[in-house]
């Protein structure tokens, strides 16, 4: 049966071509392609060889000390933010809140004694955070919602002082 599709002539484009011919030129191809593959693998596995594992040139120690001031600058509340966080909650009764200035995220830590959290996440997750993606366009308004927000969940007012 294949003997008869391979003999059989097409036309195609006013013109007979062969099925054998054009079976012929395919498989010349693939091997022609799979000797170069084969001979690019083969240059890069001897460059691989001949230069050997290279081990990175260690600068952590001269990174490690700017990287902790730039992060905490980045994470750092700016004084307006600073005051939005205020109004709702007291840093005295252990509220602490950073912007993630890269992320564009506000990010509140309820202490555990004030968290509305059950036991099961308590004892999962070990702190409690409330964290929201900040509106570019509206930086400010967007963390006095979220500060808002989260003094509505937790029904905690600041004028109550727990300590």
């Amino acid at each position: 049966m294949e003997n008869t599709i391979i003999k059989e002539e097409k036309k195609q484009d006013g013109r007979k071509v062969s099925v054998i011919t054009l079976k012929k030129e395919l498989d010349e191809f693939r091997e022609n392609q799979n000797a170069k593959t084969d001979k690019i693998l083969g240059i890069l596995e001897t460059i691989v060889n001949k230069e050997g594992v290279k081990k990175p040139i260690d600068n952590s120690d001269l990174l490690e000390t700017p990287k902790v001031k730039v992060e905490e600058e980045i994470q750092s509340l700016t004084g307006k933010q600073r005051e939005l966080f205020e109004r709702y909650f007291d840093p005295n009764d252990g509220f602490k809140a950073w912007y993630n200035l890269n992320e564009n995220i506000f990010t509140i830590e309820v202490p555990m004694t004030l968290s509305n959290m059950i036991d099961a996440q308590k004892t999962l997750y070990k702190q409690d955070l409330r964290s929201k993606k900040v509106d570019q366009n509206n930086i400010l308004g967007s963390i006095d919602q979220w500060c808002k927000l989260v003094c509505q969940n937790l029904n905690y007012d600041k004028r109550i002082k727990l300590k």
